[in-house]
């Protein structure tokens, strides 16, 4: 009982911590999901301990605790981000570019372009999705391409009607939006807090944040969250010609609608409004961190489409980020997964732009030198975009010179080098403990070999054990090793010695992103697991073999060319390759069209495949995955503990299969 009580002590200091991270700081230091791992683990431990359980415990209190109770949901079209920008030259540039691109798309140029100015709001990104004019799914952006389904939440938001206003509304509408606080309902909230001696909220979006998470619905409700629509990802049944008619339509449609939006047709009028409503900006009644900018006709932004991150036809314009003056106390310097030497400022902390300040990145050593910065200096800082602190100036120098680039690396003490053409300083001993224990977590992440149960508290006991000292010791781990961990048990060890056995399988494009090559990220390590096929025609492929991919630039395929000549890259490969792990690309044409045209929906816990492995069998078999039930699902496989979903499909009378079902589809 001693070890269940200090455990519970620990965990609630661990999510005190991070919940002032979080919410104080916006300077996370865990992910969500390791948060989520530490709240269940606390939730547990004191429903089954009641004698240890405390009304001061972090997951009894009203403080916003992110949760992970909630489904998954695919969004219909991903939810890109905004390019940036920061000033009216910069605005004039984009402005230039766009008449250019959409003068050489119109018949005639004599069309005037209209444009869409409207404050961008601090607030959560939402996606509302509604089929036959009912709200459906309200979900989180999450990653842009997945977020997490908070209908219930999203239902008790007045400004977000169940039901649109329209006679004959689409069949289905995805609409995006953002979810905020007002400033008054805020400071309202917090004093609340504060008065049950709870953790008050940094500001009004980790409040929206942390009101929208909640596992009961009526704490939502109570935070009195509004609602601004300001896109939609995919319309089926409605056609618009215009932005702003979109916009009017949600209006009438029963959506609250900002009142400074306005339509411009030259560079002038946009640049008025910006200057607006930048001396405008504090009397707004909520946070409003910029403006958008928009190309308002439907047809022109389709035509000039989007990058890999952010559409063509829109822009962010930044207001200028808000200042304070403060103590340098102390430069630390930390070593990257990559063994980028990166140093950093601590500061003596500071209230700016709602948030106390104690920490502001410093880039690299060229920064530092430019600077003139040292320990010990008064800075001026600010808040990039309004969310990174960055020191700006010296406004008091204390000290002799600048903080002198250390020799040898923090961590190892090996040598540290200065690569050609690059600002940055790397330490390059590959088995360098900094780098390797974040290469790990990197390499069992969810995005690259995905071994469930293998996160950092996990691996962190392992290299403490000296169980790993190369990646391929993962795949030699065995049942008593994780049986020797505390809170392990048969069950749990057995898991997680059948999730790393499971990674084996997974496709090159996975192992090639899990090595975490510079510059090559998921789509990247796909683009070139599909060109080469396996891993051997990858170390034997050129720079120019690389350049030859659409997607890969010179950069790219100089860093590939580099990081797969390094001998001990092929060490490791070597080591994983005995270990069984796969080498190869899947072709997709071999896999079959049993699916093919079919719109799976998936619901609830299945058993023999974690969601991910069975939405990838559905799509190399030609299936399609849909995040909704409609007429035009298919199927819908039902795991343990179905949501609404199930229901939607019996009065759809969508076929229902389990998964012994869906095996038998698979023919297995």
């Amino acid at each position: 009982m001693k070890d269940i009580k200090s455990r519970i002590d620990y965990l609630r200091k661990e999510i005190s911590l991070h919940n002032k991270l979080y919410y104080d700081k916006s300077a996370p230091e865990i992910s969500d999901k390791e948060y989520d791992d530490l709240v269940k683990e606390l939730e547990r431990l004191e429903y089954d301990y009641p004698l240890f359980a405390s009304a001061d415990s972090p997951v009894q209190k009203v403080s916003g605790s992110a949760s992970s109770s909630f489904a998954q949901v695919k969004h219909a079209v991903p939810m890109l981000s905004l390019d940036n920008t920061y000033s009216e030259e910069e605005i004039g540039k984009w402005h230039e570019r766009i008449a250019k691109a959409i003068g050489n798309l119109q018949s005639t140029n004599n069309n005037e372009t209209e444009f869409t100015v409207e404050p961008k709001i601090d607030g959560v990104g939402i996606s509302l999705t509604y089929i036959n004019g009912e709200l459906s799914i309200g979900a989180t952006r999450g990653d842009g391409e997945t977020g997490e389904d908070i209908t219930e939440n999203i239902k008790t938001i007045k400004d977000i009607p169940q039901k649109l206003k329209d006679a004959k509304p689409p069949f289905f509408l995805e609409l995006r939006g953002e979810v905020y606080i007002e400033k008054s309902d805020f400071e309202k909230i917090n004093e609340e807090i504060l008065e049950n001696e709870g953790q008050k909220f940094a500001n009004p979006r980790n409040a929206a944040s942390g009101s929208l998470r909640q596992k009961d619905p009526k704490i939502t409700a109570y935070r009195k969250l509004k609602y601004f629509a300001h896109s939609y990802g995919k319309v089926e049944g409605k056609e618009f010609k215009k932005y702003s008619d979109f916009i009017e339509y949600c209006g009438k449609c029963g959506f609250q609608l900002q009142q400074n939006f306005k339509i411009c047709k030259t560079i002038q009028e946009m640049t008025d409004f910006t200057n607006h409503m930048t001396e405008k900006r504090e009397t707004v009644p909520y946070e409003i961190d910029g403006l958008v900018i928009k190309v308002n006709s439907l047809a022109f932004q389709r035509e000039l489409g989007y990058t890999n991150k952010s559409p063509r036809w829109a822009i962010a314009y930044k207001f200028p980020a808000k200042q304070a003056t403060t103590k340098l106390n102390k430069i630390r310097v930390q070593v990257g997964r990559t063994g980028i030497i990166t140093p950093s400022a601590i500061l003596e902390p500071v209230s700016l732009a709602g948030v106390t300040i104690s920490h502001a990145t410093l880039h690299n050593f060229e920064e530092i030198e430019r600077l003139n910065v040292n320990e010990g200096d008064t800075v001026l800082i600010e808040r990039a975009g309004d969310v990174i602190p960055k020191i700006v100036k010296v406004v008091k120098k204390e000290s002799e010179g600048f903080f002198e680039i250390p020799r040898s690396c923090p961590s190892c003490r090996s040598e540290i080098v200065k690569e050609k053409e690059e600002v940055a300083y790397r330490c390059v001993n590959p088995e360098c403990p900094a780098q390797f224990r974040r290469h790990l977590i990197h390499f069992v992440s969810r995005n690259a070999m995905d071994i469930e149960g293998l996160g950092e508290a996990v691996i962190d006991r392992l290299l403490e054990r000296n169980k790993l000292k190369i990646l391929a010791d993962i795949y030699s781990l065995t049942f008593e090793d994780f049986l020797e961990l505390e809170f392990f048990k048969e069950k749990k060890a057995n898991n997680v010695i059948n999730a790393i056995n499971e990674s084996k399988k997974r496709p090159l494009s996975k192992l090639l992103f899990a090595l975490g090559i510079r510059h090559a990220g998921e789509k990247a390590s796909e683009t070139i697991a599909k060109r080469f096929k396996n891993i051997e025609a990858v170390f034997e492929a050129s720079v120019d073999d690389f350049i030859r991919i659409n997607e890969i630039g010179d950069v790219l395929a100089q860093s590939l060319k580099g990081f797969f000549e390094r001998s001990e890259i092929r060490h490791i490969i070597d080591t994983l390759k005995k270990a069984g792990v796969r080498m190869t690309q899947p072709e997709s044409q071999n896999a079959g069209t049993r699916f093919e045209g079919k719109v799976f929906v998936l619901t609830g816990e299945l058993s023999g495949y974690t969601r991910e492995q069975a939405t990838e069998i559905i799509k190399s078999l030609g299936g399609k995955i849909s995040s909704s039930v409609s007429k035009k699902t298919d199927y819908v496989l039902a795991g343990a503990d179905p949501g609404s979903k199930l229901e939607k499909a019996k009065k759809l009378e969508v076929k229902i299969i389990n998964e012994t079902e869906f095996k038998e589809l698979l023919g297995t």
